[in-house]
């Protein structure tokens, strides 16, 4: 089994993202409310190291991003996120994690939220196109970093480590 860390947003970014991952993301595959992940595969024998070096992020103060545009992913679609901050956060715990990592997950990420995955080709570009058009940039936060686990059945939150206040 594997773990995967994600992002979490500010209520109001929430709120605006996690309708569109429920009315787009297909339902059946839809586990974990709107997030942006940081890594996919992390082992579950280094759930303590993990814990602990994510600890030190605690309180650290949210990272603003910009919401960019939307991302073609083939089979999906996904709202680009711009946040320095949050590339560097991501950067730091892969150089401090490259032991453990896979090869997918020892990599740079650009940060996004993927609102849709795992649909025809057709369906995808109907949904990028319906999303081009009523998207205008806009800001936010990454307020808390979530580390959760799957152990055959929904996935489970493992840890929630609030990187500001409360949203």
């Amino acid at each position: 089994m594997a773990m995967i860390l994600t992002f979490g947003f500010d209520a109001t970014s929430f709120a605006r993202l996690e309708p569109l991952r429920q009315r787009h993301f297909p339902a059946a595959r839809n586990f974990i409310p709107v997030h942006v992940t940081l890594f996919q595969q992390l082992p579950e024998g280094e759930e303590v190291r993990i814990l602990t070096d994510l600890a030190a992020h605690a309180g650290r103060g949210a990272l603003p991003f910009t919401a960019t545009g939307i991302t073609d992913f083939g089979g999906g679609a996904a709202v680009d996120l711009d946040c320095a901050e949050g590339v560097a956060l991501q950067e730091s715990l892969r150089a401090g994690w490259r032991d453990i990592l896979s090869d997918s997950d020892d990599r740079k990420r650009k940060l996004h939220v993927t609102v849709q995955n795992k649909v025809g080709r057709n369906e995808a570009k109907a949904t990028q196109a319906a999303l081009r058009a009523e998207f205008t940039p806009w800001e936010g936060t990454l307020d808390r970093l979530i580390l959760w686990t799957y152990r055959g059945g929904p996935w489970e939150r493992i840890a929630t480590i609030p990187l500001g206040e409360p949203a």
